[in-house]
């Protein structure tokens, strides 16, 4: 798992979610390829804007509790994903753009992060 929490800038924050979302629908396209031909499998899926936003509205949702300020902290369980059974069969075609595009947006992920890290490189002078 990513981990930029420890940088200022929010930015960071929303794209480790993102990417760590991106990472878990991958996999989740890929089990539902995987199932293509179970009997009586139903593709599965979740909302990524939905829970997204769900992952930032309730920043502490997930977060571990310290019994003592002391403690060291703990990075956040994984929120749910509200998964969706949608009763429909898994469609080879469907699920390969589906695929796809979340590997695109995860690249441009990437690519936004890469950009923020050379801005900050550059602002430090290294």
């Amino acid at each position: 798992m990513i981990r930029f929490d420890k940088l200022a800038d929010p930015v960071f924050g929303l794209m480790e979610k993102a990417l760590n979302l991106r990472t878990r629908r991958q996999e989740l396209i890929a089990s539902n390829l995987a199932n293509l031909e179970t009997p009586g499998y139903t593709r599965k899926d979740f909302n990524f804007e939905d829970t997204l936003n769900n992952c930032l509205s309730n920043n502490k949702e997930g977060e571990l509790l310290r019994s003592n300020s002391r403690h060291l902290p703990v990075g956040t369980i994984d929120p749910p994903l509200n998964l969706q059974e949608t009763r429909e069969p898994v469609d080879i075609d469907k699920e390969m753009v589906k695929l796809t595009q979340n590997q695109l947006q995860y690249q441009a992920t990437i690519h936004m992060l890469v950009k923020k890290l050379e801005g900050l490189k550059l602002v430090m002078g290294a």
